[in-house]
């Protein structure tokens, strides 16, 4: 992996890592666009590594809540059992869906968590909750909050908490996501407890469908550790040192530039999202034997579907793998040239390519591919196509080395 990527990992696990553990949940939800945007993760592989961040990450915050006491353990074992068969269903149907789709959902779901984000703190300050910091108030502590938990009653019926539970734990297999923006409100209006135990309590039921949704998951999009394992130590850490600042900041000014950028990134995920569905929509299959299926013409760069990737494969094209030698080492298509298009030999290797031979050029997820594509046709060459991520292409078929 790169020295940049490594970085850049680095750099992006603290700060969700920080807004996990300050704010019990949000953050994650940012974890998926990063791996897919800024790390060239396919998406299926980007939520399967999503889950291994935010449940580890979730684990370290729950540390330092547990010595504030401001975890409700049962509360939070019935919460995340009771979650299990959903966290295990959306799993399941994560396989089914098509990137582009689960992604456009994505970015509906993060509209919906900055709205959850923003009624929950509009709505804790009209019921009276304070915005402050507790030294800033002068008047209790957070201890003084989790002692008032112990006679915290509840009249939440039980259907309610079971489908507020079974519900996060469909989000959490499907988008890869922890929950916490849905289940810290649930928690406070539903059963009645304080914030800060809320919190606490939040990410061991995070920590609990994450868990649960990694094993139904094996077999499954391989995960590329080299950029997950850094990305989510560097969550872990951050995680518990947000708890820290979080207490001496205003959660309610935190809380509302928070959901701000949730709703920024939804855009952009939207917009590539249905920009990549309304070219695949318009792409369509040549009728020679030796020519690619051709992407919409009005960006011969778009991603083609993973069955006409295929059908251009079987026609005869040949196949391009264009990421690091690296990524190439540990898993290609069977048959496929190497040319890493961020290396400077990249514009030799194409010189030594037949300009008019058919190419189905793929990387990770389709991004690098793109760039690939765009410049081979600079360069005179006339049928080619991107055909996206490697995984996605091997989940459809064609062999692997």
């Amino acid at each position: 992996m790169l020295d940049a990527t490594l970085i850049e990992a680095v750099l992006l696990g603290l700060a969700i890592g920080a807004v996990l553990g300050g704010l019990g949940g949000g953050g994650a939800i940012l974890t998926v666009p990063a791996l897919v945007y800024l790390l060239d993760q396919p998406a299926a592989a980007a939520t399967t590594g999503s889950l291994v961040i935010v449940g580890a990450s979730a684990l370290s915050g729950v540390a330092s809540y547990v010595a504030s006491r401001q975890v409700r353990w049962r509360v939070g074992l019935v919460f995340g059992l009771v979650g299990l068969p959903g966290a295990w269903v959306g799993s399941r149907l994560n396989h089914s869906v098509d990137e582009n789709v689960l992604l456009l959902g994505f970015a509906a779901l993060m509209v919906v968590a900055a709205a959850a984000m923003v009624s929950d703190r509009i709505g804790g300050r009209r019921r009276g909750a304070p915005d402050e910091p507790p030294a800033a108030r002068g008047g209790g502590s957070v201890s003084t909050l989790a002692r008032t938990d112990e006679t915290t009653r509840t009249s939440a019926s039980p259907v309610a908490v079971a489908a507020t539970a079974l519900g996060v734990g469909l989000l959490t297999g499907f988008f890869g996501v922890g929950g916490g923006f849905v289940v810290v409100p649930a928690l406070v209006v539903v059963l009645g407890l304080p914030l800060p135990v809320a919190v606490g309590t939040s990410l061991m039921i995070v920590a609990i469908n994450s868990g649960t949704s990694l094993l139904s998951r094996i077999g499954g999009p391989s995960v590329d550790w080299q950029v997950v394992v850094p990305f989510a130590l560097a969550a872990m850490v951050a995680s518990v040192l947000g708890k820290q600042l979080a207490s001496r900041l205003p959660a309610r000014q935190l809380a509302i530039g928070f959901a701000a950028l949730l709703v920024a990134v939804a855009g952009y995920t939207a917009w590539q999202s249905i920009d990549a569905l309304t070219a695949d929509g318009g792409s369509g299959t040549s009728s020679g034997t030796s020519s690619v299926a051709a992407p919409a013409v009005t960006d011969p760069t778009a991603i083609v579907t993973p069955a006409q990737a295929v059908a251009a494969l079987d026609a005869g094209a040949f196949a391009l793998d264009v990421r690091t030698p690296e990524e190439y080492a540990a898993g290609h298509l069977a048959g496929a040239a190497n040319l890493d298009v961020s290396g400077p030999d990249f514009e030799a290797g194409l010189a030594s390519l037949d300009r008019d031979a058919s190419y189905v050029v793929y990387c990770a997820s389709g991004n690098r591919a793109g760039g690939a594509v765009a410049r081979m046709l600079d360069l005179g060459f006339t049928d080619v196509v991107n055909g996206g991520g490697f995984v996605d292409l091997a989940a459809a078929g064609v062999p692997t080395a």
